[in-house]
């Protein structure tokens, strides 16, 4: 017995999970008693729990759906749109211990402290909010479009407009097959061309679903707020120990019946063309290439610095605090590889089939599971996203209680702040709905959300280890920076003289490129080739792509000649650097998107570094006491713990005795063994990833 495209079976499954969620979330509400244990644990977890919290914070169904996703885009390159951080993780083994030794409580607290402002604390607050609804809004809308391509609605019921919208999908991907093979007339270039047009604006589809995507991200972000807001740190850390061994399930479960389906890796290799398989792209068939993926790599890390004071000070001590988060973070890494096979089986079974690649991991769970099966894989994926959610949200329940309430309203009791947080965090998981249910493109957001962790990220990994960093720098660093991120590329649009301007809404040119590739089994069935594995030429068309938009598109789709209109934020950065002589019309969407985020790294930078040797320095009162904290490690015995902190205090001299620089700005402290070696550890572990990775894409081929 089926309802709305799912078996009984599977919403029993469905309804069980979330319920078991909710009162694991009522359980946990026993516990919490002040501040500190909702938002941090009352500080007091071990090295498994902290592993299993950062590894379900940091892992999300949203990242798996959205890998399998870019892998059937562009290939196995297509794996950096989450792995790049993979070559960032070695640094954590110095971020877990910083954000640890602070032992502070709210995301701010490091701007009202070491800064002593209370404006930089409130603004970095509202950043916090600000970007925890568009972050959001990236797991709701992968995950909707996952549940609506399990609940798909029979042919037989579709409306005209519906059928109307497959056909022309179908007669789409037609024409773009075609063209591999030989050029296009030019009556095929104009029904193409108008196909795109309508592709662009969401027009066509593959199939159709029952799905009401609004209805489900509202009871969707019901339940996650309900466990969290009453429940806290420890409802979501005992949540995560759940949702992370269902994320292994999630990750590998595919990947056998995928297989028997294709013929094994031998089948993979003969219906996936090889250049798919490459680990970085090329210009020609990828968006990540290797310097967009080093790129993106070190931007990423300047928007990850030291300031999860909440997941972060939950550990006990110092090495709590390190191996959690190493452990949960290679765990996640490790987990990728099943991403990967997953989303080139999906190549494999699905290539030129989907409407939306965002909803590919839904189409692989219909097909190839069954019955209760497909409903564990969708409690799977909503478990993932949700230990992300539960456990960044109290972050913003910290950051609005810790730097918005309490310098309003110093005398709010604890649990008034308890209270608030809550409230926050409803309406944050209500408010990224609004945003999820406005973006199609998770790539575009992606890349937006890279940038903007530039207007806090610079500031934040420079304070640890530079004492001359000024709050006056940080102030301007950030305001220009928001308006460079954040208010330029989404107010400037608004305006026509911007949007329909011919100047700001070129195109880079059309490219071609004329791949020696293997012959796969459909080239041999349409008598390209005589055999699988014959190399062949075949054509690989790059479409014109906006410069300065994140698309363009015609003011009228049915028109070809209508002007052109710009359609999402406007990359000022790209525009700034044409106006210094970029070419940026000849250049590819890979160099473009380099381009932009060159700029968006050694800008902030130049500012801090410039302004704050023009301004006064802070008071050596609090710069003794921060970088005091940033020297003492920390240990399990709370007031031990506060006793070695009073001492180096206290005594500035022995503080000193401690910096790799003594007697200057710089504040790097002498790196022990297990700093050096653990170091080391990681980028060995990193190394063997990546090894992993070429041997298991070059099995069957």
């Amino acid at each position: 017995m089926s309802f709305l495209g799912l078996h009984l079976l599977d919403w029993i499954v469905i309804i069980f999970y979330f319920a078991l969620m909710v009162l694991i979330g009522k359980w946990a509400q026993r516990k919490v008693k002040n501040a500190k244990d909702f938002y941090q644990g009352g500080r007091s977890f071990g090295k498994v729990l902290t592993t299993f919290m950062n590894f379900g914070n940091i892992t999300s169904a949203d990242q798996a759906t959205g890998v399998t996703r870019e892998i059937y885009r562009q290939g196995l390159s297509g794996l950096w749109f989450q792995n790049l951080v993979l070559l960032i993780t070695p640094f954590y083994w110095f971020s877990a211990v910083l954000q640890k030794r602070t032992r502070y409580l709210g995301p701010g607290d490091i701007y009202l402290h070491r800064f002593e402002s209370r404006f930089l604390a409130g603004l970095y607050a509202v950043y916090i909010l600000l970007i925890a609804v568009y972050g959001g809004a990236m797991g709701y809308l992968l995950t909707g479009k996952t549940m609506q391509a399990l609940m798909v609605k029979p042919a037989a019921e579709y409306t005209e407009v519906e059928q109307r919208s497959v056909a022309d999908f179908n007669r789409l991907q037609s024409l773009t097959q075609k063209r591999t093979t030989a050029p296009l007339t030019v009556e095929e270039k104009s029904e193409l061309s108008l196909l795109m047009e309508k592709q662009k604006r969401g027009e066509l589809h593959a199939y159709h679903s029952y799905l009401n995507l609004t209805l489900f991200l509202l009871i969707y972000a019901f339940c996650v707020g309900s466990y969290t807001v009453l429940g806290g740190m420890f409802a979501a850390a005992i949540n995560d120990v759940i949702q992370g061994l269902l994320i292994i399930l999630l990750s590998f479960i595919l990947i056998p019946v995928g297989l028997i389906r294709l013929g094994g890796f031998s089948g993979l290799h003969a219906k996936v063309p090889d250049y798919m398989f490459e680990l970085f792209g090329s210009a020609a068939t990828s968006e990540y290439t290797w310097y967009f993926v080093i790129t993106m790599a070190f931007i990423n890390l300047i928007g990850l610095p030291p300031r999860s004071f909440v997941i972060g000070g939950a550990a006990k001590d110092d090495l709590s605090a390190r191996v959690g988060l190493l452990a949960g973070s290679f765990s996640k890494r490790l987990m990728m590889i099943g991403w990967a096979l997953t989303g080139l089986i999906a190549v494999g079974l699905y290539q030129g089939l989907v409407d939306d690649p965002t909803m590919i991991w839904g189409h692989l769970t219909r097909d190839l599971l069954g019955k209760g099966m497909i409903g564990l894989m969708i409690a799977s994926i909503m478990a993932a996203n949700m230990s992300t959610i539960s456990a960044q949200s109290l972050e913003w329940g910290a950051a609005f209680s810790n730097n918005i309430l309490l310098p309003l309203r110093p005398a709010t009791s604890q649990k008034a702040q308890v209270l608030a947080g809550r409230l926050v965090i409803m309406v944050i998981l209500f408010a990224s709905i609004f945003f999820a249910l406005r973006v199609n493109d998770i790539f575009v957001m992606f890349k937006y959300v890279l940038s903007v962790g530039t207007i806090i990220g610079p500031a934040l990994w420079l304070v640890y280890f530079w004492r001359r960093l000024t709050t006056r720098a940080v102030v301007i660093q950030m305001l220009v920076s928001i308006l460079i991120t954040v208010v330029i590329p989404n107010v400037a649009p608004t305006f026509d003289s911007v949007r329909k301007n011919p100047a700001l809404t070129i195109q880079t040119r059309e490219r071609v490129a004329v791949l020696q590739t293997r012959a796969l089994e459909s080239d041999v069935a349409a008598g390209r080739a005589d055999r699988v594995g014959e190399m062949i030429e075949k054509r690989h068309v790059q479409p014109p792509s906006a410069v300065f938009f994140d698309e363009v598109v015609r003011e009228n789709p049915d028109d070809p000649n209508s002007p052109l209109v710009g359609k999402g934020a406007f990359r000022n950065q790209l525009y700034y650097l044409s106006l210094l002589g970029l070419p940026v019309a000849d250049l590819s969407k890979a160099q473009l998107a380099t381009f932009s985020f060159i700029f968006d790294i050694i800008l902030p930078f130049l500012l801090l570094f410039g302004i704050s040797l023009l301004t006064r320095k802070n008071s050596e009162k609090v710069l003794n006491e921060f970088y005091a904290a940033v020297h003492t490690p920390t240990v399990a015995d709370q007031q031990e713990d506060q006793r070695l902190l009073n001492e180096a205090i206290a005594h500035p001299e022995q503080v000193e005795k401690r910096k790799l620089f003594p007697g200057t700005q710089w504040e790097f402290w002498k790196p022990t063994k297990l700093d050096i070696w653990g170091f080391v550890l990681c980028w060995a572990l990193v190394a063997l990833i990546i090894l992993l990775y070429i041997v298991i894409m070059k099995i069957g081929a």
